[in-house]
């Protein structure tokens, strides 16, 4: 399959987004594909494909990026962080874990199950336990 152009827009797509929204996004990722945007509270947000993965980055009104989420494997985890894991939850089954880079620096969420329990945290790149919340 051919793709033409470095955006493509969806069905039900914003496509009203600010030109200092879109002048920020495309010099934060240059070269991103299949860009859609929306609006979620008072913040746009962008989903699109960067180097080959899905990518989530929101702006304010005045263009400015907020912050970026991506999925990653275990194996891209920080190895302080699979230390950490490997220590604290021997054994654990991974569900979903995403990096989220911000203001505050990157962190990661990461969703597992272990011992028939299902937990949501976010980790820091040291490894260090930031968040925890027990789904079930």
């Amino acid at each position: 399959m051919l793709v033409v152009g470095s955006t493509t827009v969806f069905a039900g797509d914003k496509t009203d987004v600010n030109g200092k929204i879109k002048a920020s996004f495309k010099t934060e990722f240059a070269g991103a594909e299949f860009v859609r945007w929306d609006e979620v509270e008072n913040y746009q947000r962008a989903t699109f494909l960067f180097h080959d993965h899905p990518v989530i980055a929101f702006f304010d009104e005045d263009g400015a990026l907020l912050g970026s989420a991506r999925n990653v494997l275990y194996d891209q985890l920080p190895l302080a962080i699979i230390k950490s894991f490997d220590k604290r939850f021997a054994g654990a089954k991974f569900l979903e874990m995403y990096e989220i880079s911000n203001s505050e620096g990157t962190s990661y969420g990461i969703t597992f199950e272990t011992q028939n329990k299902c937990y949501h945290v976010k980790v820091n790149t040291n490894g260090n336990f930031l968040t925890s919340v027990k789904i079930k």
